[in-house]
Order: C-alpha cells, then sequence, then structure tokens
C-alpha cells in the first residue's frame, strides 16, 4: 500500500515543487517591483477570488469520492455530463454573485482594488473549469499529465505575468498572465480528462447523480467557506482596522511559509485522496485504518523538521526573500508553519468522516475553527496589528483539529503514530539548536548561510532518528537498497559518457 502511496506522491512531485518553487521566487520579485501597500490590494484581491474557488471546490471534490463508483458501474459518461453541467452552472451563478456587488461598488473603493477585484472574476471562471478537469485527471490517477498541467500553470502564468507588469500593465499583469496560461492549456486539458467525448453544457442532468453528488459536496460549500475565513479573512480584518501596507507586509511572510510547507501537504493529500477511496472501496475498514496510519507517520516525519528549521530561520529567510519594508514580518512565520501543519493532520482526521460520508461534520469543525478565528481576529487585531492574526490563526487550527478527530473518531477509528512524533519532534529539537548556534556564528552570505543549515540539519535529523529507533531493519534496508541503484546508475552514466568522449576523440584522430 505504502509503495503505491509513495510512488503516486513522486510522480506528483513536479506538480507541487514546481508551483511551490515558482510562488517562492515570485515573491522577491514583486515585492521589489511594488511597495507593501499595492502588495496588499493584490492580496486582498487574490483572496477574494479563492472565496468563489473555495465555493466551487465541492463539485471537483465529489469528483474524487464518486468517480471510482461510477467507474465500477459503467456509467461515466451520465456522470461526466452531469458534473459538466453542473460545473456551468456553478460557476454562472458564482460570477452573477460576484460582479453584482462589485458593480454597485465601483467608485466606493479604491480604484486599483476594484480593478483587480474585477479581473479576479474571470480568473475565478478559468481556474474552476480548469480544476475541475485536474479532478478528473487525478480520480482517473493520470498523474504525468495532472503534473504537466500544473506545472504550465505556474510557469506560464507567472513568466506571462511578469512581462505584462513590465510592459507597464501594472499588479493587475499578474492576474491576467494567470488568465492567459489556463485559457491557452484549456482545450487540451480537457480532452485528456474527458476524453474525445462530446459534452454540451447544457443539456439533461442525472437526477440520481445530482441528487448524490449534492447530498456528498454542498456541505462542503459551507465547509470551503469557512475554511476561507480560517485561512484568509485576516487580511480583511488587517485591512479594516489597520491600513492595506500591514496587509501586504503579513501576506509576504505568511506566503513564504504557507507555500513551503503547503507544498508537502498538498503533496499528501493529493497523493492520499484517489488512493485512500480505492482502497476503502476495494478493500474495506481494516486496510484503510493502517494505510492512514502509515500515511500519517510519513507525513510527521517529513513535515516537523521543515516547520522546526524555517522557524529558527525565520528571519535570515525573509531577507532573503524580500526587502527592508518587509522584514518585520518574520516574527509571524513559526505560528503560520505550526498552523499548516496542524492542518495537515486535520486532512488525516477527515478521511474517516470521508470515507463514511459525512461530510457535514466536516463543515461542523471548520464552521467552528473559521467563527472562533474570526472573533480572536476582531478582538485582537485593531490593538496588536498583524501579529495577532497569526497566533489567532494558529489556535483556530488546534481547535479545528482536535473537534474534526472528536467527531471523527466516532466512526472510524485508527492507530496515530505517536511514537513517531515524538521521535520526529526530539531529532527536529536537535536539529534546530545545531541550526540556530550555526547562522548564528558563520560568517557567509545569507543564501550560503541557508544552504549550509539545510545540509547540516537534514543531516543531524536524520541521523537522531536512526539512533531513536524510528525505522525498521526492512526500511533501512530499502533505503540501502535504493542507494545502491542510484549509485549504480550514476556509474553507469560515467562510463556511457567516458565511452563517447572516447568515441569522440577518436573520430576526431
Amino acid at each position: 500500500m505504502t509503495e503505491g502511496f509513495l510512488k503516486d506522491m513522486v510522480k506528483y512531485l513536479p506538480a507541487q515543487v514546481v508551483p511551490g518553487f515558482v510562488g517562492l521566487v515570485s515573491i522577491p520579485i514583486v515585492t521589489r517591483l511594488f511597495p507593501p501597500a499595492e502588495y496588499g490590494n493584490y492580496s486582498l484581491a487574490a483572496a477574494t477570488v479563492m472565496i468563489l474557488s473555495t465555493l466551487f471546490g465541492w463539485l471537483p471534490t465529489s469528483v474524487i469520492r464518486y468517480y471510482p463508483a461510477y467507474e465500477q458501474q459503467g456509467r461515466l459518461s451520465a456522470f461526466n455530463a452531469t458534473i459538466v453541467r453542473l460545473a456551468a452552472i456553478t460557476l454562472a451563478g458564482l460570477a452573477a454573485f460576484y460582479y453584482a456587488p462589485l458593480l454597485i461598488l465601483h467608485g466606493r473603493l479604491p480604484a486599483g482594488l476594484w480593478q483587480l477585484l474585477m479581473i479576479g472574476g474571470l480568473l475565478f471562471a478559468a481556474t474552476g473549469l480548469f480544476n475541475l478537469l485536474q479532478f478528473y485527471l487525478r480520480s482517473q490517477r493520470h498523474v504525468g499529465r495532472f503534473s504537466a498541467f500544473a506545472v504550465w500553470q505556474s510557469v506560464a502564468g507567472f513568466g506571462l505575468g511578469i512581462a505584462l507588469v513590465l510592459l507597464g500593465l501594472g499588479i493587475e499583469g499578474l492576474l491576467v498572465g494567470a488568465i492567459l496560461s489556463i485559457l491557452l492549456i484549456l482545450p487540451l486539458s480537457w480532452r485528456q480528462a474527458l476524453g474525445r467525448e462530446r459534452i454540451r453544457f447544457l443539456g439533461r442532468i442525472d437526477p440520481s447523480i445530482a441528487r448524490g453528488v449534492f447530498a456528498y459536496g454542498a456541505p462542503l460549500v459551507v465547509s470551503n467557506l469557512a475554511a476561507w475565513i480560517l485561512s484568509l479573512s485576516d487580511r480583511y480584518v488587517i485591512g479594516l482596522f489597520r491600513d492595506t501596507g500591514e496587509v501586504g507586509v503579513y501576506s509576504l511572510s505568511y506566503n513564504i511559509a504557507d507555500r513551503s510547507l503547503m507544498l508537502l501537504v498538498t503533496l499528501f493529500l493529493l497523493a492520499w485522496g484517489p488512493i485512500g477511496m480505492r482502497i476503502w472501496e476495494g478493500r474495506g475498514e481494516p486496510e484503510s485504518r493502517r494505510f492512514l496510519t502509515e500515511v500519517t507517520r510519513t507525513y510527521l516525519l517529513l513535515c516537523v523538521p521543515l516547520v522546526v528549521g524555517l522557524s529558527v530561520l525565520s528571519r535570515l529567510v525573509v531577507g532573503i526573500m524580500a526587502g527592508d519594508e518587509y522584514a518585520s514580518g518574520y516574527r509571524i512565520m513559526p505560528y503560520v508553519l505550526s498552523g499548516v501543519l496542524l492542518l495537515g493532520i486535520e486532512q488525516r482526521y477527515q478521511s474517516g468522516l470521508l470515507f463514511h460520508k459525512k461530510t457535514g461534520l466536516i463543515t461542523l469543525s471548520t464552521m467552528a475553527a473559521g467563527v472562533l478565528n474570526l472573533v480572536l481576529n476582531l478582538l485582537f487585531i485593531p490593538k496588536y496589528g498583524y501579529f495577532a492574526a497569526a497566533v489567532t490563526t494558529l489556535v483556530a487550527y488546534a481547535a479545528h483539529v482536535s473537534l474534526t478527530r472528536w467527531l471523527s473518531r466516532r466512526v472510524f477509528v485508527w492507530s496515530f503514530p505517536w511514537r513517531s512524533l515524538v521521535n520526529a519532534a526530539v531529532a527536529s529539537g536537535a536539529m534546530g539548536i545545531a541550526v540556530h548556534l550555526t547562522a548564528d556564528q558563520i560568517q557567509l552570505t545569507p543564501v550560503a548561510v541557508l544552504a549550509l543549515c539545510a545540509g547540516l540539519g537534514s543531516a543531524i535529523y536524520a541521523v537522531v532518528l536512526v539512533a531513536l529507533g524510528e525505522f525498521s531493519p526492512q526500511e533501512r534496508a530499502r533505503v540501502r537498497r535504493a542507494m545502491h541503484e542510484v549509485l549504480a546508475t550514476a556509474r553507469r552514466g560515467r562510463r556511457t559518457a567516458v565511452v563517447a568522449e572516447e568515441s569522440r576523440t577518436k573520430e576526431v584522430a
């Protein structure tokens, strides 16, 4: 089971590493092109677009849940047609819901923010359809195609956006570039996800399929909205009670922390979803329990050290990524990183509720955490500023994972790998102390210090984990075999290169 999961994770890696790398590279470029106030407006527009994306998210999520079942029943044609037509109705309704008040507010919002919001609605429509097709590819386990489209979207979107900015379009060019990148690839994405089957947006919707999809996905509309409140509403509260400059400073450090760790969180979610559902449908509850425990252990061993390492080096990382105007935001990174770590654990506890189609309970937990976060933000941000937003977000995520765990264990009980969590925490603590001392003592360029600390920290973490007995003999043997294979491949590559060079030398002679 784990081998298949890890193979899919590796296949999904480009879809996360490349967009994550592009997202991180974009930060120092954008923040040096625009001051915090403009970056704050851009962040507010992006957060607003996310409202629509989260409301639309119930439909792609339903594809993950129901595609295997309708594939087994031989009813994919009816299922696909129903999903596409529901998507058209949902996109049109959300667009109307978005643009009507926006047009009414024209002249009452700052001109720059209003223009970004207008373009953002078009970005939502394009992204919504594209993401639906991506969920189809995930359901079919066409991981290579999924990754290729995701890489294109991130690289082309950012490249076109920066080009438009440099041509004088302003920060709006970043949104326009993202739209163009999706429109260019959308026809091919449609064909890869749905084949050559011709599906009209207007047509009959199968009532039985629609009822099942709606019953499963509708609670996720509220859940997704609550998730948006939990993760992004703080920017609005900061902008309302403070100013857009603080929004920019907060958003920068938040994005650095979020994108760094969310790469792994999303990678686990992408790989787990289709495999987890197929194991549940085909092998039952005992295998699903074992699989979930194994996946959670792997998640903790990879993510805990990243949280500790980035927290220790937060001042250095923000200094490298942005200018002095944004530097003070480094203080929020440990809180944001810890919150994202808890989000990944909460997703593991969601699994039992998804297996049993208890999406209403997921909605309940997310709503409670979102309301808690909003109330805490309104109480503390006016006095303490953006730092309070980071702390309240961590508190809300802690409440979210606790409530989801309690609700999930009523229908699906599995063994959480507490021993692996303790080992990861101890090894990460040793790593953090060493990295902190090294960063303080070494007199090199910031980038060189960061690279040195990353290598040293990884080595210390691995050694301590081995000393704590975290890995079984079978796991150590698999690692040794993998290393031998890598070395053998490298040696074969060197021999091939030497032979080719000798052949070229003989030809010249």
